[in-house]
């Protein structure tokens, strides 16, 4: 009896220290939200009222909490903050909204990346202007307070385009399902039409228009939690172009006609735990893609597979190390060519900006040490009065970097020598990040044809 008295003592003991461990959250205080309803920061908490934690847990969920906030790209400034009475916390979310709606005038250059341009510019003895792009352009982010992005665009030059875009995070009560909807318009009176010596070929024709593309898309996305996205992807494309495009490379669309067109429907998967999606330095990234193509008056009715691993993660005080993986698996060696795309526009090898590779399979590994040479500063503007654009970050890191690729290509020719041949560039890097997710990279690369240069980009590497 006195054992068991014993037993039923030390049980209740250590009930009581541990409920005297827990806090409980009380409130959940949200400030400086003026336009963004409150139930879509809430979703990103992970924290909940009347729920109780643990010294060490209560911390780890408003770091996680705070990550979730930053990467809504709501906000300029996110801070999660918490105040504890005895077992009860009160958790303090002060936010620096964004300035959401962007209307502004285009002029732009056409091409695939600001180097290639920069190149042909430098070759016209800096006299040719005719890839010049203008327009406008609505960019409405938060839309209602809902997280909602609208697009709208019109943009004549060089290359049109017609833009019409809406997202939305949430379209029911739960908050699990979105849709992500666009149609657009493409016209250029420079179409390329195949790739020679690593490069794009252009087809003019006194300066009408020699393709047009209509693109409609249209998503569903189911998020139950935070982190975990599905999606569920219709895509329809069509292509007109020239009859001298058709006569010049009859496997443009692969057909006997002027015009092109297929569907494909696409399954993703993603798996986002970065602290920061436009310059992660801590957490990973996993995305998963399969896509099946339908022919319509061309046979592209292929089916294709692109798996995607990133991680980030500080090895020390201000030194960073990041890498990514990437790969793409295709049934059919053999399709048309406006609807496959290898390196040279979103995925490419640093080095190789120059050169298009084209190809249905590839894997492509990007690397990179980075050191902190200034931290993320806040520092306010002054003369500005407006809470959206008063307040400012910025950083600045040096890296060291080193990427690898191959793509392999079954309808290679001779012209075109950098297909099914393994692809290695390094360099280093100043990379310049600031508020509104503007990033400024300048690098100096060298390849393994021995070419350098120094380029600049105006996005994440991986």
């Amino acid at each position: 009896m006195k054992r068991i008295f014993l037993i039923f003592l030390f049980v209740i003991t250590s009930c009581l220290v541990y409920s005297q461990d827990k806090i409980t959250v009380s409130k959940i205080t949200i400030i400086g939200n003026k336009i963004t309803n409150s139930n879509i920061i809430l979703r990103e908490i992970v924290l909940s009222k009347d729920s109780s934690y643990d010294a060490s847990t209560l911390e780890q969920k408003i770091n996680e909490s705070k990550i979730n906030l930053v990467n809504l790209k709501l906000f300029n400034f996110v801070d999660v903050s918490h105040l504890i009475n005895e077992n009860q916390v009160e958790i303090i979310i002060n936010l620096t909204e964004r300035w959401y709606i962007w209307p502004f005038p285009i002029i732009e250059i056409s091409e695939r990346n600001f180097n290639t341009w920069w190149k042909e510019f430098k070759d016209s003895n800096f006299s040719d202007f005719s890839r010049l792009n203008y327009g406008a352009f609505l960019i409405w982010e938060n839309f209602r307070g809902k997280n909602e992005l609208l697009k709208f665009k019109i943009r004549k030059g060089f290359k049109e385009h017609y833009l019409l875009s809406y997202k939305a995070p949430y379209i029911n009560n739960k908050k699990t399902i979105g849709i992500n909807t666009n149609m657009q318009v493409f016209r250029r009176k420079k179409t390329f039409f195949k790739t020679q010596n690593n490069n794009l070929i252009y087809f003019t024709n006194n300066n009408k228009f020699t393709s047009e593309d209509y693109e409609f898309n249209t998503e569903i996305i189911y998020k139950k939690g935070i982190h975990k996205t599905h999606k569920l992807r219709f895509h329809y494309f069509l292509s007109n172009i020239d009859s001298a495009i058709t006569n010049q490379n009859p496997s443009y669309l692969k057909n006997e006609s002027n015009s092109g067109s297929y569907t494909k429907i696409t399954y993703q998967f993603s798996n986002e735990k970065r602290d920061y999606i436009q310059y992660p330095l801590h957490g990973y990234y996993l995305n998963f893609e399969a896509t099946k193509n339908f022919k319509g008056t061309s046979p592209v009715n292929h089916f294709e597979i692109i798996g995607k691993v990133e991680k980030h993660l500080e090895l020390k005080d201000r030194v960073f190390l990041g890498s990514s993986f990437k790969s793409k698996w295709s049934s059919d060696a053999y399709q048309p060519y406006f609807a496959q795309k290898g390196f040279g526009f979103q995925d490419y090898v640093r080095g190789y900006e120059y050169y298009v590779i084209d190809g249905q399979q590839f894997w492509l590994s990007k690397t990179i040490l980075k050191y902190a040479l200034i931290e993320k500063t806040n520092f306010e503007i002054p003369y500005v009065k407006m809470t959206q654009f008063k307040k400012a970050h910025y950083s600045l890191y040096l890296g060291i970097f080193s990427d690898m690729g191959y793509i392999t290509d079954k309808q290679i020719t001779h012209d075109n020598n950098l297909s099914n041949m393994l692809l290695w560039g390094n360099g280093i890097s100043i990379d310049y990040v600031t508020y509104y997710d503007k990033l400024l990279r300048i690098e100096f690369s060298a390849n393994h044809l021995g070419e350098k240069g120094v380029f600049l980009h105006f996005s994440n590497p991986f």
